[in-house]
């Protein structure tokens, strides 16, 4: 399917959900923008829970392969998750860099997925979370790499709630 691109009115009606904290639909219509943008098999998104050293799952495309409230130990997922904690995009390229970087390859290549996208998710300089795009090789350039950072920009206000802030 042909991606678009993002617009200024998808930017407007995501920040209207925000407005009125309302996180789950916020979740949702990132995940509609993401497959209309960029594609993917799967989409996750994940917030840090620093006093556990852990990510937590906060919304998934695929929730019998990766069910909401999921957790995984930092530790587990330190490539990834290092490269981010400056703000940078981990991007495993292709199948050998996905099991290299993930601890639970077999599932993802399962999926189909053979290429993975993680955008960090920040404010006022603190790592919230990120955005991972899962999908096939060759599918994460300089284009849905910067509508990628776009999105997860738009989901910080939704992580602050999901912690209580």
């Amino acid at each position: 399917m042909p991606k678009r691109d993002l617009t200024m009115d998808d930017v407007r009606a995501v920040m209207a959900l925000q407005a009125e904290r309302r996180e789950p639909d916020t979740y949702k219509a990132v995940e509609r923008l993401a497959a209309e943008t960029c594609g993917f098999r799967l989409l996750t998104i994940l917030r840090y829970v620093e006093q556990d050293a852990v990510v937590e799952r906060v919304s998934s495309s695929d929730e019998k392969a990766y069910p909401i409230g999921g957790r995984k130990p930092l530790d587990k997922i330190a490539a990834s998750h290092s490269a981010m904690s400056e703000g940078d995009i981990f991007l495993a390229a292709d199948r050998e860099q996905v099991r290299a970087a993930f601890f639970d390859h077999e599932l993802i290549f399962s999926l189909g997925i053979t290429a993975i996208m993680n955008v960090p998710i920040r404010h006022a300089g603190r790592r919230l979370g990120t955005l991972n795009f899962c999908g096939e090789e060759g599918k994460y350039g300089d284009r849905e790499q910067a509508i990628g950072r776009v999105l997860a920009g738009l989901l910080a206000p939704a992580l602050l709630a999901a912690a209580g802030e």
